[in-house]
């Protein structure tokens, strides 16, 4: 518990600090302005998709970009629509996950003569540019090399999977929880999906829940996070049980994937004796990709009314297939990192 409320209060002195960045006066004289608006400041992924835009659109484009968080809420995502459009900025790039929403958002920035580029959940009318991880392999992927990795070290025992997800978004499933239980399942047909909650993408709520999943049916030994905040929630509440163990990359316990790639994901990955081992994720090749297209509308290059669909791929890392110098590039790539991968690895494990 303890070390689940310091990664929290860093957390939260990091956000502090993004905050404060955003709120320093800019003297700079910028061609342009752009509006983003990330789903949740709350997770490392979406602050790093936001500092790389803020960076890119200014070097590339000598425009600037302006984030309001979106708060995982579609009353302050609407308001920050609303926001964007009364200082009258030149687009809008937003990362909702409400379908209908996102549709909402669109018509109303295209009535402003706003152009707006949409991410990961495709809105309901399809009416505008729209940037498309490819989730769906990587998730595929990860839960076929989990129970891979499983079945090789307890071929008698049955798969039982725990997921966390985001509600009741149907694209989520398609990308993310379905997709990974199709992987699992194209290893083990009997596969069974024990139970599959709302962990509101929280570090701590993803803790409480498996915590009652695992008292209930201790059986569970594959749990998939639809982000990594919900899988480093079910890590933590597998340690406090006794488990989230592995003998050098064997599972014990159980597996643990995730989603998004982060620092505080891979530092657990590459520890070999923690459970939590797969993850996917990419941030530079996603906020650019926003921007570019956005700035692809302003200046008339593409159609900012209809739909295109620009793809990035989505790279897994996971214990057994992937290195510790891959994990470095990666973060240093995406996440902002200064920090040495192995040498953090090391300093967990202590």
């Amino acid at each position: 518990m303890k070390k689940l409320l310091l990664t929290v209060l860093v957390l939260i002195i990091g956000l502090g600090s993004v905050f404060a960045a955003g709120e320093q006066e800019d003297a700079t004289e910028y061609d342009h302005v752009i509006g983003k608006i990330p789903y949740t400041f709350e997770h490392a992924y979406h602050q790093s998709v936001c500092r790389e835009i803020t960076e890119y659109a200014a070097k590339m484009y000598n425009t600037k970009a302006v984030i309001i968080d979106g708060e995982s809420s579609a009353e302050a995502t609407l308001a920050a629509v609303e926001n964007l459009i009364s200082q009258g900025v030149d687009g809008i790039a937003l990362h909702c996950g409400d379908a209908g929403l996102s549709a909402k958002a669109v018509d109303m920035a295209h009535a402003a003569g706003i152009p707006m580029v949409t991410t990961l959940i495709r809105p309901e009318n399809m009416t505008a540019p729209h940037i498309q991880p490819q989730e769906t392999p990587s998730s595929i992927y990860m839960g076929a090399e989990a129970a891979r990795q499983w079945k090789a070290a307890h071929p008698n025992t049955p798969i039982k999977v725990a997921m966390l997800n985001f509600g009741g978004i149907e694209q989520v499933w398609d990308m993310r929880t379905g997709a990974f239980m199709e992987g699992v399942q194209s290893v083990d047909p009997g596969a069974e999906l024990v139970t599959m909650l709302n962990g509101q993408g929280s570090t701590v709520k993803s803790m409480e829940i498996i915590l009652d999943v695992l008292q209930s049916d201790p059986d569970v030994n594959l749990i998939f996070g639809a982000n990594d905040e919900m899988a480093l929630g079910a890590l933590a509440a597998c340690e406090q049980l006794g488990r989230g163990v592995m003998d050098n990359g064997v599972p014990l316990t159980e597996i643990i994937a995730g989603l998004d790639a982060s620092s505080a994901a891979l530092v657990k990955i590459f520890d070999p004796n923690c459970s939590f081992k797969l993850t996917h994720g990419a941030v530079k090749d996603i906020a650019r990709a926003e921007v570019d297209t956005v700035m692809a509308m302003i200046n008339g290059e593409i159609p900012m009314d209809e739909y295109t669909e620009t793809r990035v791929l989505s790279p897994t890392f996971d214990f057994w297939n992937t290195t510790i110098a891959e994990g470095q590039r990666h973060l240093e790539t995406n996440f902002f990192y200064e920090g040495d991968l192995e040498a953090d690895v090391k300093a967990a494990m202590k």
